[in-house]
């Protein structure tokens, strides 16, 4: 099967021989077009491919491939075919479904998952109950994002180049972002993890989980034990895949 996560920076396609991950690529979201989804398709043997999309340009572009015969392969667009089989408590009709995918993944390969961190163009933090329904979550400007507000800064640079700090105090404009960026978005994070595990009463031994492309960035400066797991939605639709003879075809959330 071919899974395919759409977020608002990339589409990922990820080929899965049976359990494994054989290949994967990435297509930028703003650049993508019918054409060129079509030419990453056609690279695949697989005949099944599932959608995870929070891009509504994208879930148009891919339910109408739907009925492109010459693709030859059968589409299954999560909330338009296929449903989540996860009771959620969030607001069905303003809920990512990356973050219903990615919870409902967490909990399938990492039972004692209650933390979800995912570092993408927004960052989530999604939380789990014990039984593995999704409560819902906080969303944060992402790293990526919160680079492009300097853009209109004629003085600063375009492109910043994330190193480890030389200094304690930053004695260049790339060090200062560079510096502000890590320290400002772990402290948040890791601020945020200890607030939250503390109210809903979540042990060190309770699973957190980290996915995202922009996770690594951050990765070392923050203070919890974590598993990362940078294919989590991908992972997440293969599980779902499996479920197809389970009566998830065409169903509404479990609410």
């Amino acid at each position: 099967m071919i899974a395919v996560d759409i977020g608002n920076t990339s589409l990922h396609f990820v080929l899965f021989n049976k359990n494994k991950i054989e290949s994967s690529f990435k297509l930028q979201t703003e650049k993508t077009s019918e054409l060129s989804i079509k030419k990453v398709l056609s690279k695949y043997s697989a005949n099944k491919i599932f959608v995870c999309s929070v891009v509504p340009r994208m879930t148009r572009l891919f339910h109408a491939l739907k009925k492109d015969i010459s693709i030859k392969k059968e589409i299954f667009i999560v909330d338009k075919d296929i449903s989540v089989p996860i009771l959620s408590f969030y607001n069905k009709k303003s809920i990512g479904m990356d973050r219903l995918v990615g919870a409902y993944a967490a909990k399938k390969i990492y039972p004692e998952t209650r933390l979800l961190l995912d570092f993408g163009t927004a960052i989530t933090l999604d939380f789990l109950s014990k039984k593995g329904d999704y409560l819902g979550g906080i969303i944060l400007p992402g790293i990526g994002s919160t680079l492009k507000a300097f853009s209109n800064c004629a003085l600063l640079p375009k492109k910043i180049d994330f190193t480890n700090p030389k200094n304690i105090i930053p004695k260049d404009t790339n060090e200062s972002i560079n510096q502000g960026m890590k320290e400002g978005f772990s402290l948040m994070i890791n601020g945020l993890v200890n607030k939250y595990a503390k109210k809903l009463k979540i042990s060190n031994t309770k699973k957190i989980i980290i996915t995202g492309g922009e996770a690594e960035i951050i990765i070392p400066a923050l203070k919890f034990p974590y598993i990362y797991e940078p294919f989590l939605v991908v992972k997440g639709l293969k599980e779902i895949s499996e479920n197809l003879n389970n009566n998830f075809m065409n169903t509404k959330y479990l609410h």
